[in-house]
């Protein structure tokens, strides 16, 4: 993660192709096996329905600003949850599997994105998670600093 030039006010603008994108991971069991054999799909995958998968921008968002979103989900989990680190993946490598990407700057979180999935997937949990598979296999585990 490099340290960002902009201010935590600002809105960092579109999603550049070259951007890391990281999903946080907040299961004790999610980031042994990050940390192990790889990244679990599970990471990727959200609850049936839901087609945008909330990821931050780290090649944009201070160090510390990142933490902080990942921290502040956690804390906010029922039961809360520890904050471990990022399955990173880049927006080109979203897009080459069919998914898009989007800046979606939160009140409280200016890097925030959303990885979309394709719309004929929405209610077809097979489909997610063969989306969810491919995310998690091309992306890499980044502990918090």
């Amino acid at each position: 993660m490099t340290e960002a030039t902009s201010s935590p006010d600002e809105n960092p603008g579109p999603l550049g192709e070259w951007e890391e994108l990281g999903r946080g991971i907040f299961s004790r069991s999610h980031r042994r096996k990050a940390a192990g054999t790889g990244v679990p799909a599970e990471v990727f995958l959200e609850h049936f329905g839901v087609s945008r998968i909330s990821v931050d921008r780290l090649s944009r968002a201070p160090t510390q600003v990142a933490i902080a979103s990942g921290e502040r989900i956690a804390a906010e989990r029922q039961p809360p949850r520890s904050f471990y680190g990022w399955a990173v993946v880049t927006v080109e490598a979203v897009r080459s599997v069919g998914c898009e990407a989007i800046d979606s700057p939160l009140p409280d979180n200016p890097y925030h994105a959303d990885i979309l999935l394709p719309e004929s997937v929405e209610e077809d949990r097979d489909a997610q998670g063969q989306y969810a598979a491919a995310l998690a296999g091309l992306s890499e585990w980044r502990p918090r600093p």
